[in-house]
C-alpha cells in the first residue's frame, strides 16, 4: 500500500503506508529535510487533515487511502498566538492556492492534538500560510 507525497518544488515521493503513523511521519520529515523535532501533518488534496499526529501508534494505512496523494504541513504554535500555524512543505502555489486552500477544512478538525482553544462554534481556528505569505512575513 503506497501513497504519494507532494513536496518541495514539484517533487513526488512514494511511501509505504503499511507502518505506524509515527514512522511514516518521521520518514516524510527526513525526505523533506525537516529537523526531527518538527511536527508535521498530512492533508489530502481536497483539504482534509489525516490526524496522524493524533494517532501515532495506528497503522497509517488505517487513516490513509492507498494510491492517494497527500501534502505535508509543518505545525507550529507561535508564542504570541494560541492558534497553530500550518505551512505546506510544497512550493507549488498553483496546487496550494487553487486546489487546497479553497477547500481546506482544518477548522472542522477540533480533535487534532495541536488545537487547544476553540471558538464559540466549537471549531478550532487555524492559520495557513502560502509561500507568498511566508515571503512577506520573512521580509
Amino acid at each position: 500500500m503506497f501513497i504519494t507525497i507532494l513536496h518541495g518544488d514539484h517533487e513526488k515521493t512514494l511511501f509505504n503506508s503499511h507502518c505506524k503513523g509515527e514512522v511514516l511521519l518521521n520518514s516524510i520529515k527526513q525526505c523533506c529535510g525537516c529537523k526531527p523535532e518538527v511536527m508535521i501533518e498530512l492533508a489530502d488534496e481536497s483539504g482534509h487533515l489525516k490526524n496522524l499526529l493524533q494517532n501515532p501508534h495506528l497503522y497509517a494505512s488505517e487513516l490513509l487511502k492507498p494510491r492517494e496523494t497527500y501534502i505535508p504541513f509543518t505545525v507550529t504554535r507561535p508564542e504570541d498566538s494560541s492558534e497553530p500555524v500550518f505551512v505546506a512543505l510544497l512550493k507549488d502555489d498553483e496546487i496550494i492556492d487553487s486546489k487546497l486552500l479553497a477547500t481546506l477544512r482544518l477548522a472542522g478538525n477540533s480533535s487534532s492534538p495541536v488545537s487547544e482553544k476553540q471558538s464559540k462554534s466549537g471549531k478550532t481556528k487555524r492559520k495557513i500560510l502560502t509561500s507568498e505569505a511566508r515571503n512577506r512575513k520573512a521580509n
